[in-house]
């Protein structure tokens, strides 16, 4: 049987899509090329190369954006049966036009919502097909329905410290995470809040980062913590990675997102919707006592990463 030739091209995205190419690896008829535009970094070589790019910048020509573009394109030495793109609104038009000549079926999957992000409809007549997670998108421009997966199932056994735990970055979420933060702790909880950013930030109840939490290192709280809390963008509305790191892990999820009660991985003995804004502290000691009830592992399967590359990528 003929190899399937399958590119992946995506930026920084903290690890998850590192388990995609994984599970695409394991399997022998598959020919896997990832490529993770975050690493293709140029170099000037010297002080006038800088100045001259400047120069050429004013003519519509870009060193910087060609090298960019050479160095995917290189990598691509024939014809994919299928080039599955992460957030190609980061990748200009030309580049996009070329791609699409290099392979018979040309996916995008687009990590967030249109609205967060309007360049991914300018850009959506480039694939033959798109999927997304956010509901209101695919029922609008009827793109196909996905969503994020379970990367990881091992169970851990760590002492806890915390009745719950978040990590988030710093966005527009920010007065909302640091008010959820004085709220849970005035009320007895014992909360661990990491947030990251590039520079050191100063909240009561936030512990500041500038560098990046690895999944394991992110792994380490979550079974060091009785629960975990999501709160959710205003601009998104499909689950984020907590929602299925908890299914995963089997830990207690307290989220702002409703919809999660759509799904049928739901029980509220595992997942508390909250109103940020109207917190209920007796409501979540009361949720934190109540046992775990296991999901069927048959309900599980169907969002793992395994499952998730099988629909995709028709394998």
């Amino acid at each position: 049987m003929k190899a399937k030739k399958i590119t992946l091209i995506y930026p920084f995205s903290y690890g998850y899509i590192d388990h995609v190419v994984s599970e695409l690896k394991s399997h022998r008829e598959l020919i896997i090329t990832e490529i993770k535009t975050d690493t293709i970094k140029y170099q000037y070589p010297n002080v006038l190369y800088k100045i001259w790019n400047s120069i050429n910048k004013l003519f519509g020509k870009n060193i910087k954006k060609q090298y960019f573009l050479t160095q995917i394109l290189n990598q691509i030495t024939e014809n994919q049966d299928i080039i599955f793109i992460i957030r190609p609104d980061l990748l200009d038009n030309f580049l996009l036009k070329k791609l699409k000549k290099r392979t018979n079926i040309f996916m995008a999957y687009f990590y967030d919502s249109c609205k967060k992000y309007p360049q991914q409809l300018k850009i959506s007549h480039f694939f033959d097909e798109i999927y997304s997670y956010e509901k209101e998108d695919i029922k609008n421009y009827n793109f196909i329905e996905t969503s994020n997966f379970i990367y990881d199932e091992t169970i851990e056994s760590k002492e806890i410290k915390y009745d719950i735990f978040n990590i988030s970055s710093f966005d527009s979420r920010i007065d909302e995470i640091d008010s959820v933060s004085k709220t849970l702790f005035d009320g007895g909880l014992k909360i661990y809040f990491i947030l990251f950013w590039f520079k050191k930030l100063s909240y009561q109840h936030l512990h500041s980062t500038t560098k990046y939490l690895s999944l394991q290192e992110t792994k380490n709280f979550i079974f060091q913590s009785k629960s975990m809390i999501d709160i959710q963008r205003n601009d998104q509305s499909g689950l984020s990675f907590r929602t299925f790191e908890s299914l995963g892990y089997r830990k207690k999820l307290i989220t702002t997102n409703s919809i999660v009660k759509e799904y049928d991985f739901y029980h509220p003995n595992n997942i508390l919707v909250i109103n940020s804004k109207n917190i209920d502290i007796p409501e979540i000691k009361h949720f934190l006592e109540l046992p775990y009830v296991e999901i069927s592992q048959d309900l599980i399967n169907q969002y793992s990463v395994k499952n998730f590359t099988k629909k995709i990528f028709k394998i």
